[in-house]
């Protein structure tokens, strides 16, 4: 083979490993966005048939009815309402929930409010895209997030967004807010301690009681050892009178 040829296929292997080296940071992140508007493709086309999606990858977080209850708490707003109940985990940090209900509204074309909330309900977000009747639904929104403990569902939580759009005290409940009640993690845990606590003292209580049980034999010997001591001083005194 001659020696130029050989050059010349060097020079394509040494080009072929420069174009076809690992894929790095920016390659990985335009594989992910591919990702998403496929996703916001196939929520749409769920919602086209059904203003409101349920996941069903998430059964031991929903009740059967969550699909229904969700239907009949946002149908109180009056105004069109698109609600994905979807995790959102796997959205990454760069594209949040708020960025899949632009895409939904995007697919769709419509106005109306736009819900994407995990099946736990602590991760998600409300937006409204037009219509003639504006809601306070951010504030509504985090004043929810911020009354309801940490582990909700999502069922739970659009009901208290319900309940606080309405209320026309969106804005105050979000900026005075009242202790946010225990998840259920912590009401187990404390329960747990609780328990831990009563056994300790019932567990003292019987050590106490043994060590008095077990001390009443040397008690009442030393008691008639001073009876007797007591009944024999007696004798002698008599004794010493005669």
């Amino acid at each position: 083979m001659r020696p130029a040829r050989l050059l010349v296929l060097a020079l394509c292997g040494v080009l072929t490993c420069l174009f076809a080296g690992p894929v790095g940071p920016a390659t990985a992140a335009a594989v992910e966005r591919a990702d998403q508007p496929s996703r916001a493709d196939h929520l749409a086309a769920a919602l086209r048939r059904d203003p409101v999606y349920v996941t069903d990858h998430a059964p031991r977080s929903l009740p059967p009815d969550a699909a229904a209850r969700i239907r009949a708490s946002v149908a109180r707003l009056g105004v069109p309402a698109y609600v994905a109940v979807t995790p959102t985990l796997g959205l990454g940090a760069d594209q949040p929930p708020g960025a899949l209900t632009v895409l939904l509204r995007d697919r769709l074309g419509k106005d109306g409010i736009y819900i994407v909330v995990d099946p736990s309900g602590g991760h998600g977000e409300a937006r409204q895209f037009g219509g003639s009747r504006r809601l306070p639904v951010d504030d509504a929104w985090w004043a929810a997030k911020f009354e309801l403990p940490y582990d909700v569902s999502a069922v739970d939580m659009i009901g208290r967004f319900v309940d606080i759009a309405l209320s026309g005290r969106a804005r105050e409940r979000r900026d005075h807010p009242g202790p946010r009640p225990k998840s259920a993690t912590r009401r187990a845990l404390d329960a747990d301690d609780k328990a831990d606590r009563r056994a300790d003292r019932v567990e003292m209580a019987a050590f106490g009681g043994g060590a008095a049980l077990g001390g009443l034999p040397l008690l009442g010997l030393l008691v008639a050892r001073r009876v007797r001591r007591a009944n024999r001083r007696e004798g002698g005194g008599r004794r010493g009178r005669k």
